[in-house]
């Protein structure tokens, strides 16, 4: 479940995941957003606000928002802009930094040459950070998210922890996802396969998956990712032009049932 899953993530921490996991326990579940192949990228806080769905509403009630986000992502580098700057992204009309920071226990999934271009170890691999991350914005003001993010590849964290933990997030999101863009040979068309399993409420894409030879050999290497007895339906209720998030194409916001 959510509370399973961060407490996992969380391990023996005392610090913000743990107050933050401790606001939940007995009271409910907290609901998870998961961005894998994420990279720096931390417009999905603007775009799962509730400031932005007043500016753009959709055809039909979006799901409640999440309450923390969950990025995952491999990364070629040995370091990362959110260890080296509190500034992550600044222009004409948004501000994003790096508010308080807790380094949490290294995450033991596997690395996969015929997943990711470089599966050497680097001193990136296997780190979790539990974050604040605080957005200005000109059209939706100000935004202040917990995030967790895990520098693993997405295909083992995904089969090595997420579905064995039976982990339930609210919404996922598949914007610029690999494809070799991102140091990786995987679309990301397996997770059509597991929105399901993963209790999705809002699947968020670009649409730019097809199968390529790390999807295939992502499914071999965990065939519940590619089991589809459980195949969600797909019902788009929002979209925005790519250039506004992607550069793949359109973004379609899709309740799943």
């Amino acid at each position: 479940m959510s509370l399973n899953l961060l407490k996992h993530l969380n391990g023996s921490s005392t610090g913000g995941l743990k107050a933050f996991i401790q606001k939940y326990e007995g009271k409910g579940e907290p609901r998870i957003c998961w961005y894998p192949s994420a990279g720096e990228d931390f417009r999905a806080l603007m775009y799962l606000h509730p400031a932005f769905n007043k500016v753009s509403p959709a055809a039909k009630q979006d799901p409640p928002p999440p309450d923390i986000f969950l990025y995952s992502d491999y990364s070629i580098f040995k370091t990362s802009a959110l260890l080296e700057s509190k500034v992550i992204y600044t222009d004409k009309r948004t501000f994003v930094t790096v508010g308080a920071m807790e380094e949490l226990p290294k995450i033991g999934t596997s690395l996969h040459s015929e997943i990711v271009i470089f599966p050497e170890e680097n001193t990136l691999t296997g780190r979790a950070l539990f974050l604040t991350i605080n957005i200005e914005s000109n059209k939706y003001g100000r935004i202040s998210a917990p995030v967790v993010y895990v520098f693993a590849e997405n295909e083992a964290f995904c089969g090595e922890r997420l579905i064995p933990l039976n982990a339930r997030l609210s919404h996922i999101i598949h914007v610029r996802y690999g494809g070799g863009f991102g140091g990786g040979y995987t679309s990301g068309i397996w997770m059509l396969n597991v929105l399901k399993r993963l209790h999705c409420e809002m699947f968020i894409s670009d649409g730019h998956y097809h199968k390529q030879r790390g999807d295939t050999k992502a499914i071999k290497l965990y065939p519940v990712l590619g089991e589809t007895d459980c195949k969600a339906n797909l019902e788009v209720i929002r979209s925005v032009e790519s250039m506004s998030w992607s550069g793949h194409g359109d973004v379609t916001w899709n309740l799943v049932s």
